[in-house]
């Protein structure tokens, strides 16, 4: 079993309107120093496979036509250590 991390944000031409909302929410909390901020969403997937060869065909599947919009979205992804996943 392999836990996977996710990561899905807008490409950078994108205006990214929430992550921009998020930016004056927190520069009006005191802290100037944030010069931006760019939302995304992440996921955590339980994915059963022996290896990372085996599930990544199956990973990039699911992030390419599930969880990201290609035309407007970029994704990451990477195996999280068991000792992690356990937080």
């Amino acid at each position: 079993m392999l836990t996977v991390h996710v990561l899905v944000h807008l490409r950078p031409d994108i205006l990214d309107v929430q992550g921009q909302a998020i930016t004056q929410a927190v520069r009006a909390a005191g802290h100037g120093t944030v010069a931006s901020i760019r939302a995304g969403k992440s996921f955590m997937l339980e994915i059963d496979a022996a290896s990372v060869e085996e599930a990544r065909p199956e990973i990039e599947r699911l992030c390419t036509e599930t969880l990201s919009n290609p035309l407007l979205e970029d994704f990451t992804w990477s195996i999280v250590d068991s000792k992690e996943a356990a937080r």
